[in-house]
């Protein structure tokens, strides 16, 4: 392979870095209006009437819809996996509230402007009599009896409920030297993308065509939902994806404005825009990750975890057509991660409440399944007395053990768990670092060394869904020899089109200069399901690999007849196709290309189907949904396996608890890494991510179910100033069920930084103990004081 495994600049990198980017904010249609959408400012209310007198007359109002429209005039809205469907309890959610709020921020009205300012202005005006309702925002009180219902007609606040079992875990608890307990709880925060969430929508009355630009991670998706909502043909929709200025799960469909925005341009018949501001975002746009975790594993002297029971209680917010309470089985399923623990017991309870509701976001419940096991080899570690890397080494599961059967069915790929921890524990000298510490010490100076890992299954499918390990892609060979690539999946900034471009242009032997990526445009791809769970390059780029190697047999056929020689006597490079022996006796793809295209009826070319194009898709295989096919039951739906090994060096002051982190090292395995660069760059915002979901990032609520951190004043995220320099490396374990050996690499890092800075800060203060994310200052300073007072 010539480009696989080579660093390269994203083929976007120069326009984007020159500002020449074209994102759905920069898009200017004439005769286009603005929306601004009225958001709910109860946590739960009956909306008794709403008044929009005042609005409708306000300057520039061009029109305003209420969710009685909405209603009449749509279906519920769509989505890619009916919660129903795999035995969850559902709603109908519409593209604005009908009769009731269930959470602060659900959409009840829309206003139609000739500029944003104006819409802004009238949509403050709009009057609603509110009923206020009684409000539910703890997950476990919303199970309790009595508890108030967000949705009345369930009978109760639990979505679903789940478990896995392994083993006798009753035997093994009662043969255990010892078990360990305790709660884990993650908070609940979320993905900040740079570009925020936009939308233009605009109708064609005499081609009776809706086309939509959007930042979205899935355009074909997003158009069957459209069509399915709007009551249309697929043929009548076209979504085109812009440039995406980050996504991490928050641009999949379906949000109410994913067909709120395109009624309005069908029903007004003109160009609609609506651009997220960032409040609306942390109010509405999806959140994620809140947890409580409590667990009890069995030890014995040797460091082995014999058994293990967890129970998971996840807030999932209010119901919606958003797709994350799915994070709530991952977490349960990925237990008990990369460690094999024989007697196992697993339950989550996906429970909702009267916040803002779940969305996928980067990590996807994997990095709650890692905080949660760490803690657990930590606490043995700290009864055991063994060092706590010897406690994960005891405990492995081992690299000739693959592919490996978990509890929960899931059927792990590959990996080398131990050689990646002895890559790491290397790389930060963790066998010198007590020296360090003591050192630092004798300076009045706290330092802490932690480990953490991960395990981020990528690839995800469901049964009967648009979430599926599958892909097309079309590989074109134009007139002139160059290579167009038309795929399925899409960027959401990440660069994989230079990936996909890398993987094609050794598949057929063309120059990378001569490849051409094209994504987003439902009229031109081949229908695909875009960009989630690191997909794109482990299912999209096969797909590629797939017709680019069946074009390069065709034009084989054409140079055998050009040079004489049979086709398994050929190798291609560089746009060059040559007898392996006598490299020098050679044909251009220009030259193939002209047999095909341009004398098709002559000697070289008469025997083939004239054209260079083809469309390949490709299904993973390790993905199972007949739990009769697993020792344990379940259903494996994910494909690969790719983990990771974190470890960092903080300073904690005891008198005020603030942490900095000094250095952070990543040892990650996706395979086959088909560009280091973008996968270090991956690698790097992923465990920015990670960092801030350990040191500062929280959506806080209050009792009354309304969100007190609506700003980046409130809602911290590290900058650059706040991290450390990243200091990545690779190990390449390839997948037994991928052609290129490829894992995925898309959600590396945003795991392993919670249990390492946890560990760490522990290991800087001797008796301290945290279970409770985020490690802010102020819940430090609490843990401190109750070691202090032990």
């Amino acid at each position: 392979m010539k480009y696989v495994g080579t660093p390269m600049p994203a083929l976007k990198s120069r326009r984007l870095v020159a500002g020449r980017g074209t994102y759905v904010s920069d898009l200017q249609v004439d005769g286009m209006l603005h929306v601004a959408i009225l958001r709910s400012p109860y946590a739960h209310a009956r909306i008794r009437k709403i008044d929009i007198g005042e609005a409708a007359a306000a300057p520039g109002v061009v029109a305003i819809v209420t969710g009685d429209e909405i209603k009449k005039n749509t279906n519920p809205i769509a989505m890619p996996l009916d919660p129903a469907a795999v035995g969850l309890k559902s709603t109908k959610p519409y593209a604005l509230a009908t009769d009731r709020v269930r959470y602060v921020g659900e959409a009840i009205a829309a206003v139609v402007a000739d500029n944003k300012y104006n819409a802004r202005r009238a949509a403050d005006l709009i009057e609603v009599d509110y009923e206020e309702l009684p409000v539910v925002v703890d997950c476990e009180a919303a199970l309790a009896p009595g508890s108030p219902l967000v949705e009345p007609e369930w009978g109760t606040n639990a979505m679903a409920s789940q478990e896995f079992r392994a083993g006798d875990v009753e035997r093994a608890f009662a043969d255990a030297d010892g078990v360990v307990s305790g709660i884990v709880k993650t908070q609940r925060y979320t993905g900040t993308p740079i570009e925020p969430r936009g939308y233009l929508a605009a109708y064609d009355s005499f081609r009776e065509l809706l086309t939509v630009w959007v930042s979205t991670q899935q355009p074909h998706v997003l158009k069957s939902i459209i069509a399915d909502t709007l009551g249309v043909g697929e043929a009548n929709v076209r979504v085109i994806q812009t440039d995406v200025g980050g996504a991490f799960g928050l641009k999949t469909p379906t949000s109410q404005e994913d067909v709120l925005i395109p009624y309005l341009a069908r029903k007004l018949g003109r160009p609609v825009k609506w651009i997220e501001e960032r409040a609306e975002g942390l109010l509405a746009g999806g959140h994620a990750r809140e947890n409580r975790m409590r667990f009890e594993a069995a030890w014995r002297k040797d460091g082995s975890v014999t058994g293990l029971r967890v129970t998971i209680t996840s807030d999932l917010g209010a119901p919606a057509g958003m797709q994350g309470w799915g994070m709530a089985m991952v977490t349960a399923a990925c237990i008990p991660t990369m460690f094999k623990i024989p007697n196992c017991h697993i339950r989550v309870n996906a429970v909702v409440t009267n916040k803002c509701p779940w969305t996928p976001y980067r990590g996807f419940g994997k990095e709650a399944s890692s905080l949660l096991m760490d803690r657990v080899m930590d606490r043995v570690a700290a009864a055991t007395g063994l060092d706590r890397a010897a406690v994960r080494f005891k405990n492995f599961i081992q690299p000739e053990e693959f592919p490996f059967h978990q509890v929960s069915g899931v059927i792990l790929d590959s990996g080398n768990y131990p050689g990646a921890l002895r890559k790491l524990l290397e790389a930060i000298d963790y066998e010198n670092f007590p020296k360090l510490q003591e050192e630092a010490r004798r300076n009045g100076r706290c330092l802490g060394l932690g480990i953490g890992h991960e395990l981020m299954p990528e690839g995800g499918a469901m049964p009967n869904a648009l979430i599926s390990s599958w892909d097309g892609a079309t590989v074109r060979v134009t007139p002139s020899g160059e290579v167009k690539v038309l795929t399925g999946v899409t960027s959401p900034g990440t660069g994989n089109e230079t990936g996909i471009a890398q993987i094609v242009a050794d598949s057929i032997g063309a120059d990378i200069e001569t490849v051409s990526v094209v994504q987003g445009d439902t009229d031109s791809c081949p229908f695909g399901l875009g960009n989630y769970s690191s997909r794109s390059i482990l299912i999209g780029g096969v797909a590629a690999s797939q017709a680019a190697t069946e074009i390069r047999s065709k034009m084989f056929k054409v140079a055998s007849s050009m040079l004489e020689v049979l086709p398994p006597e050929l190798e291609a490079e560089s746009s060059r196709i040559f007898v392996k022996d006598t490299p020098g006796h050679s044909v251009t793809f220009k030259e193939v290309a002209g047999a095909v295209y341009r004398d098709s009826y002559g000697q070289h070319a008469i025997d083939l189907e004239p054209g260079l194009e083809t469309t390949r898709y490709f299904r993973h295989a390790n993905v199972y949904t007949r739990p009769e096919m697993h020792p344990f039951g379940g259903i494996n739906t994910y494909p690969s396996w790719p983990s990771g090994m974190g470890a960092c060096i903080v300073e904690v002051d005891p008198e005020t608890g603030v942490i900095k982190v000094l250095k952070y090292f990543f040892v990650h395995d996706s395979g086959r890494v088909v560009n280091p660069m973008l996968a270090e760059g991956n690698m790097h915002g992923g465990c920015a991510q990670g960092l801030g979901g350990a040191l500062y990032e929280n959506l806080a609520y209050n009792e009354a179910g309304q969100l007190m951190t609506t700003t980046f004043y409130d809602y911290t995220i590290p900058t650059a100033a706040d991290l450390p320099g990243f200091e990545i490396a690779h190990q390449e374990t390839l997948s037994p069920f991928n052609p290129l050996g490829c894992k995925g690499v898309g959600e590396a890092g945003c795991g392993a930084p919670l249990n390492a800075v946890c560990s760490a800060v522990e290991n800087a203060i001797p008796g301290l103990s945290v279970m409770e994310m985020p490690l802010t200052p102020a819940n430090v300073w609490r843990a401190l004081q109750k070691a202090r007072g032990k």
